[in-house]
């Protein structure tokens, strides 16, 4: 029974930490792109579509569209992605309710 119980409570920390794990992900890239100087010149690709495609790939522009929507420039950011406000939006929205979830379902047991 004990081995048990020890299964389950180190399954429940290994979810609860993927969950915090995914939120600091996803706010390390956002806040990263907040800092990339969209107008700069491009040296590199981490994407292989544009490694192998000459004309790029469907995603291609969408960090430049973000850090040019948290320097407040929206024709700039919607003219290098136009879903780079949908991207922002919902990156926030998943952190959020990761947050609230983890916040409900892991309260610590008395």
């Amino acid at each position: 029974m004990k081995l048990l119980l020890r299964h389950r409570s180190r399954a429940s920390f290994l979810r609860q930490t993927s969950y915090l794990l995914e939120v600091l992900l996803w706010g390390a890239g956002l806040f990263t792109l907040a800092f990339l100087k969209p107008e700069g010149e491009h040296l590199f690709s981490l994407c292989p579509f544009s490694w192998l495609l000459e004309g790029g790939c469907p995603g291609c522009g969408l960090g430049h569209g973000i850090a040019y929507l948290f320097r407040g420039n929206l024709a700039a950011s919607w003219e290098a992605h136009p879903l780079a406000v949908p991207a922002v939006v919902l990156l926030a929205v998943r952190c959020g309710k990761l947050l609230h979830w983890q916040r409900n379902h892991f309260k610590k047991q008395p």
